[in-house]
C-alpha cells in the first residue's frame, strides 16, 4: 500500500502546500476525541516514537514546535483550535487498532493485549536482527510544512531517502503478519508521518476562513524560520492509548532502539 518514495515526497509536499489550505479548510469537521476541550475514551494501539517528555533525542526539535504551537493556538482560540499538550507530541510508525475495532476485538477475545503484545514484540526481534545487518543505520526526517487534516493540524515530515525504506519495512513487517491479520488488524492508511499539533473544536458556520487560513500561514513561515528542522529516529515502541493525550506502555513492552 505504502508506495515509493518519490511518490511519498509527491503527497506529502501536496499536503503542505499552503496554496491547498483554502482548499483543505472547506473540508474541517469538529474532532470527536473531544468533548467541550476534554479528550473522551478512545483506546487503543500504536508504534510510535516516545512522547515529547520521554524523548532523549529530539529534545531541541520539540521545544521549537511548542514555540510555534502557541501562537497557532493563541491566534486561532481555544474554541476553535484545541492546542495538544506538549506531553502528548510523538510521531506515529503504524497505527495498529483503536475505538470500536479494538473494544469489539477485546469483547471477542480477552486475551486480545496480550497476543498484540506478544506479536510485535516478535515482529521487533525480527526487524531489528534485520537492521543489525546494516552499517550504521541512521534514520532521521525533514520538516515539509503545516497540513490541515479533516479534524486537525498536523506538521508533515519526510524521511530523508535512506531512511525512508528501513520505516517501510518496519510498516511491512507489522502489517503483512498472519497473526496479526488474525487480530483483525489491517493497513488502513498510506504513510504520512506527522505530528499533531491539535484538533478542530466547535466549527462555527460564521467562521472567518480567511483568516484561519492566514494564520496557519503565518506559522507555518515561523516554523520554516526555525533552524533545527531534522527529527532524529532513534527509538520507537509500542504504546497503548487510553485518548488522544495519554500513551502508555509498560517497561517489558518491545521497543527498537537503533
Amino acid at each position: 500500500m505504502d508506495g515509493n518514495y518519490q511518490n511519498y515526497i509527491n503527497r506529502v509536499v501536496q499536503m503542505t502546500v499552503p496554496s491547498n489550505y483554502k482548499q483543505q479548510l472547506k473540508n474541517i469537521q469538529s474532532s470527536p476525541k473531544f468533548v467541550e476541550g476534554k479528550p473522551v475514551d478512545f483506546p487503543g494501539y500504536s508504534v510510535i516514537t516516545p512522547p515529547y517528555t520521554e524523548d532523549n533525542y529530539n529534545k531541541e526539535f520539540y521545544h521549537n514546535l511548542e514555540d510555534v504551537l502557541s501562537p497557532l493556538v493563541e491566534k486561532l482560540g481555544s474554541d476553535f483550535f484545541l492546542g495538544l499538550p506538549k506531553e502528548s507530541f510523538h510521531l506515529t510508525l503504524a497505527d495498529l487498532i483503536w475505538e470500536k475495532s479494538y473494544t469489539n476485538a477485546v469483547k471477542e477475545n480477552p486475551d486480545f493485549d496480550n497476543i498484540l503484545i506478544s506479536e510485535i514484540g516478535k515482529i521487533f526481534s525480527e526487524y531489528n536482527n534485520a537492521i543489525t545487518k546494516t552499517e550504521s543505520l541512521e534514520l532521521c526526517l525533514e520538516v515539509i510544512g503545516l497540513s490541515i487534516f479533516p479534524r486537525a493540524i498536523a506538521l508533515c515530515l519526510a524521511p530523508t531517502e535512506n531512511s525512508y525504506e528501513p520505516i517501510i519495512q518496519l510498516r511491512q513487517l507489522i502489517y503483512q503478519n498472519e497473526q496479526i491479520i488474525k487480530l483483525g488488524i489491517e493497513q488502513q492508511y498510506d504513510f504520512v508521518a506527522h505530528i499533531t499539533l491539535g484538533y478542530f473544536n466547535k466549527i462555527d458556520e460564521n467562521i472567518d476562513l480567511n483568516k484561519v487560513e492566514s494564520v496557519i500561514k503565518e506559522v507555518n513561515d515561523l516554523w520554516i524560520e526555525k533552524s533545527d528542522h531534522l527529527f532524529e529516529l532513534k527509538q520507537f515502541e509500542l504504546r497503548k492509548f487510553t485518548n488522544m493525550i495519554n500513551f502508555i506502555r509498560q517497561p517489558e513492552w518491545a521497543t527498537i532502539t537503533l
